[in-house]
């Protein structure tokens, strides 16, 4: 009768040991997966003083856009983005009223009109954008729900729009 009771037990001990086992086991993949993951970042970066502005974490076809008044034009223009599976920066439209210095004018694609805009459709990889935000003429960035007013926050400032990675 004893033998079939330390059986029991034994049994009983190799299914708790091998739980146990199988729990650390996934404890461990999880904290290595997550101390590998990594997570990007759509920032406003100011260069010349090394100096984030705006940070916040991004996922794939996550958009923003900035608008601002054009000095010459005197119009408004949209530069819409978005961020691809890589997590790469893509500009996919410009919305402008009119065309003129420093406006774009050429596309291959089919030029679109929308309330009174015309839309320029792009596909274009960019490393950054770098922006020079006056206090003279409105200029603002969008994503999600921040909004950042360049003219009035950083008028004069060199910044930078980018994605970047941290581990």
């Amino acid at each position: 009768m004893m033998r079939t009771k330390n059986r029991f037990f034994s049994k009983k001990a190799l299914l708790f040991s091998t739980a146990f086992l199988f729990l650390l086991l996934i404890i461990a993949m999880l904290s290595l997966s997550s101390e590998d993951k990594q997570e990007y970042f759509l920032q406003i970066y100011l260069p010349y003083e090394d100096k984030v502005f705006f940070e916040q974490l991004i996922e794939p076809d996550d958009t923003f856009y900035h608008e601002y008044l054009h000095s010459v034009e005197q119009t408004p223009v949209r530069e819409y983005y978005k961020i691809d599976e890589d997590y790469r920066m893509i500009a996919t439209e410009s919305w402008t009223k009119s065309f003129g210095a420093g406006l774009p004018y050429e596309s291959k694609e089919k030029l679109e009109r929308v309330d009174g805009f015309f839309v320029i459709h792009d596909d274009r990889e960019l490393d950054y954008l770098n922006i020079l935000p006056s206090k003279l003429y409105p200029h603002q960035f969008f994503f999600k729900d921040w909004t950042v007013d360049l003219s009035k926050d950083l008028s004069g400032k060199r910044i930078r729009i980018q994605v970047i990675e941290h581990k």
